[in-house]
């Protein structure tokens, strides 16, 4: 007879902070698997369940432990339930699914676990019967929000060349049951300290989804419960194809291989006591599901919790399923037209990229994707107010997405509805605050609006303006500054050495000189070289050259005229050091200053074309 593998990981944190930290998810991994080997639980045997938690859980432990599994643990005849709690990602660039482990970093995708190698080569390679990858993701990333359809739709991460590798015969066997923790617009949920579906999915293992003529809980049985009993977010949503029970409760039954068995043999074999459906995507078979049993308590600390959160008893089920087979050739459809449209759109035939995507809103009008190409067709030809139509119509199906809103404002914008387009984007940024395309439409708007003194908008312009060009220097100007810089120098010269010449004079006199010279040379230095560059600064050095040349004048040729001076008078000490003190500062200050205007300028100047050539352009766009 097979046995039962199970391989539980839960992450809550994660090295790179574009995944948020998680509450439940490690808790559920631990209380999960402290049910399946609860004797009054799943009573699987404690030495086949590993759980794996936390910092722990790197991309390179987790793809060790799912190879040595699935490849070299697992036998023909084994059911093996991989439980994933924590981010799931898609590549910004290709599409492809990954699951983050606790090092992944979300702009490097080869950090994370591939969906599509972990199935195909992993799962694939397996000699197990039955292999389930639970996944109770939170679901990361812009990405995946331009491409869903729902709003905790799993397709996106699945991919079409995995789901088209799960529909293959060679893949029976194979299946992904997928529930949404949470996204940008679902908060994380919780029930008596556990995450809300996996709080669920216990107490309905616990009894509720139990058939009690076979004394059985198959995967099968418990999605049809939750399907009926849970809300959209943690409703699961199931891939791959399977037409033999995945009992996760009760005795397991032989499993032949999947390629090897006889399809129809079996079918005909277990039909008197099961009833089938379709799963929404996919060809699962689902067994029949009985009326509820007994609740079975949980262990350990969630014992008491049990029946407190029972759920009311299902009646007799039917074993529909969300989706029919219809449904899902239907959305297929749709992403392949849409696929088409968007490669339309690029080689800029607008009106087939319009056709296909009419098409695909025929089929299925609140398409999120859909509905965001047209308006993205509209706006690319002008067509503002129809653009605001569809905009509008995602707005009611998606009323908290933050690009939706970022296309509303720049329609406004381009429309001459600022004060309208002010709100939108403002209210983009609050659900998305750290988007620099957002906060730079945001100063577009705001300064289009700041240039109007009544606060009422114009149309813009299309007449290009020249860019603000720097202020030109002229002969005139140089020579006036310079005279000003050579008086300053002169008077705070002339300070300094009247005290030393008639030392009977106030030192107060030859301070004041001396700091009104010092202060103009710093201030015309630095403000020439601000506004005019270069050439203002060349001359400032020159000056403070100057001054260096005359402190090593007197130092070489006056210093025994200073120290006789000195000895004569030895009061003239103080004047003598507020001359050379003076003498340093004019050395070193108006450079200082200067090359500080100089930099500022070269700043400013950088900062005020970025500043002219946005005002030039309406709001930026995302299109």
């Amino acid at each position: 007879m097979g046995r039962r593998l199970g391989l539980l990981v839960g992450i809550n944190n994660y090295q790179d902070p574009t995944f948020r930290p998680l509450q439940y998810a490690e808790t559920d991994a631990k209380a999960f698997a402290q049910w399946l080997v609860d004797t009054r639980g799943g009573n699987w045997n404690p030495s086949d369940v590993h759980v794996t938690t936390g910092m722990d859980s790197t991309k390179e432990q987790l793809e060790a432990h799912l190879i040595q599994l699935c490849v070299h643990a697992a036998e023909p005849g084994d059911l093996i339930l991989v439980y994933f709690a924590g981010h799931a990602f898609l590549d910004e660039a290709s599409g492809t699914g990954y699951l983050a482990g606790s090092n992944t970093i979300y702009q490097q995708p080869t950090s994370a676990l591939s969906l599509l190698s972990l199935t195909q080569q992993v799962m694939g390679s397996s000699r197990a019967s039955q292999i389930v990858l639970m996944l109770d993701c939170f679901q990361t990333g812009s990405a995946w929000n331009r491409r869903r359809s729902g709003p905790f739709d799993y397709q996106p991460l699945i991919g079409p060349a995995l789901q088209q590798s799960l529909q293959q015969s060679q893949g029976q066997g194979r299946i992904l049951y997928c529930i949404c923790r949470g996204n940008d617009l679902a908060p994380e949920v919780g029930e008596k300290g556990l995450g809300s579906a996996l709080y669920r999915t216990i107490i309905s293992l616990s009894g509720l989804a139990k058939d009690p003529s076979a004394g059985q809980i198959t995967l099968q049985q418990l999605h049809t419960y939750l399907t009926r009993k849970t809300d959209a977010q943690h409703r699961p949503q199931i891939f791959g194809q399977e037409s033999r029970p995945i009992v996760l409760l009760g005795d397991l039954p032989y499993l032949a291989p999947a390629y090897a068995m006889d399809q129809s043999a079996y079918a005909v074999s277990s039909s008197a006591a099961t009833r089938t459906s379709t799963a929404p995507s996919g060809q699962v078979t689902f067994q029949g599901v009985g009326e509820s049993g007994p609740l079975v308590d949980l262990p350990s600390q969630h014992a008491g919790t049990a029946t407190t959160g029972q759920l009311s008893p299902p009646g007799s089920s039917s074993g529909q399923l969300s989706l029919s087979l219809m449904e899902q050739n239907r959305q297929q459809q749709c992403i392949k037209l849409l696929q088409q449209a968007r490669q339309s759109l690029l080689m800029q035939n607008f009106p087939q990229a319009m056709d296909l995507t009419q098409q695909v809103l025929q089929m299925n009008p609140t398409f999120v994707d859909a509905l965001t190409l047209k308006s993205q067709i509209l706006g690319s030809t002008g067509q503002f107010q129809e653009a605001l139509v569809a905009v509008e119509q995602l707005l009611q199906v998606e009323p908290h997405n933050a690009l939706v809103w970022s296309m509303r404002a720049a329609l406004l914008s381009n429309m001459g509805r600022t004060m309208e387009a002010l709100s939108a984007i403002e209210r983009s940024l609050v659900l998305n605050p750290q988007n620099p395309e957002t906060q730079a439409m945001r100063e577009s708007i705001q300064a289009n609006l700041a240039r109007l003194p009544d606060n009422t908008w114009q149309p813009p312009n299309t007449t290009p303006q020249p860019l603000a060009t720097p202020v030109r220097d002229n002969a005139k100007s140089f020579l006036l500054t310079a005279a000003l810089q050579i008086f300053a120098f002169i008077i705070g010269s002339a300070g300094a050495a009247l005290l030393v010449l008639q030392p009977h004079l106030p030192i107060i006199t030859g301070f004041l000189l001396e700091s009104f010279g010092l202060a103009l040379l710093c201030i015309i230095a630095a403000r020439g070289s601000f506004l005019y560059g270069v050439g203002r600064l060349i001359f400032s050095i020159l000056l403070c050259l100057v001054a260096a040349a005359m402190l090593g004048g007197i130092y070489k040729f006056g210093y025994t005229w200073l120290i006789n001076k000195l000895i004569a008078s030895p009061p003239l000490i103080v004047p003598m050091l507020f001359l050379a003190f003076w003498l340093v500062a004019a050395v070193i200050a108006p450079f200082l200053f200067g090359l500080g205007g100089f930099i500022g300028g070269i700043a400013v100047g950088v900062r005020r074309k970025g500043r002219n050539r946005r005002s030039e352009q309406p709001a930026s766009s995302p299109y």
